[in-house]
C-alpha cells in the first residue's frame, strides 16, 4: 500500500540541523504512527512522504518556511511582567529563555511593553534553519473510520523491522 492522505504512516525518521547534527530520531523515541496529511510534525514531510511504501527510504531538505518557520512569523502572547525574572531589563527586542512542556527551550523575544504586560513572540530553536530528514516508512495502513473522524492514529504502531 502507497502513502496516501488518511493512511496511516508508521516511520523511522532522523532529522539533522544545518551543521548535520542529528537533533531528533526514533532510534531514541522509537518510530511514530500518524495520519498522512494531518501529521502536525513538520509541514513539508506530509507532502514528500505521498506514494512511498513500506520500506521505502528518502532523505528530504526543508527550508525554514516547510519546517519550523522563520523567526519572525513564530506566535505571539501577551504575559504579565510578573512571568519575568525580578530586576530583567524587559524591552523591546530583548530575548529571553523558557521551557516548555516538552522539556524544549524556546526564546521569548519582547516584541512591545506596557506597564503590566510583556508581548512576545515564541521562537523554536530551529526556526530560521533548513533541516534535513532521512526516513525510512515502516508501515503504511488504510485508517480506520474512527481515526479518519478524530485526525488521530488509535492503535500502537508495529515493532521496527530491521
Amino acid at each position: 500500500m502507497k502513502v496516501a492522505p488518511d493512511t496511516v504512516v508508521t516511520l523511522s525518521y532522523d532529522i539533522c540541523n544545518e551543521a548535520a547534527e542529528i537533533i531528533e530520531s526514533s532510534d531514541i523515541s522509537g518510530p511514530i504512527s500518524f495520519l498522512a496529511g494531518r501529521s502536525g510534525l513538520i509541514p513539508g514531510l506530509d507532502k514528500r512522504l505521498v506514494g512511498m511504501e513500506a520500506g521505502t527510504e528518502a532523505t528530504f531538505e526543508f527550508p525554514p518556511e516547510e519546517a519550523f518557520g522563520r523567526r519572525e512569523d513564530g506566535p505571539t502572547r501577551e504575559l504579565s511582567r510578573k512571568e519575568f525574572p525580578a530586576g530583567a531589563k524587559i524591552e523591546v527586542g530583548a530575548q529571553f529563555e523558557a521551557g516548555v512542556g516538552t522539556g524544549q527551550k524556546v526564546t521569548l523575544r519582547v516584541i512591545d511593553t506596557t506597564a503590566d504586560t510583556v508581548t512576545v513572540r515564541f521562537i523554536h530553536p530551529l526556526a530560521g534553519q533548513k533541516i534535513t530528514m532521512s526516513v525510512r516508512v515502516e508501515a503504511v495502513r488504510t485508517a480506520t473510520a474512527a481515526e479518519r473522524e478524530s485526525g488521530k492514529v488509535m492503535s500502537a504502531p508495529p515493532p521496527p523491522k530491521r
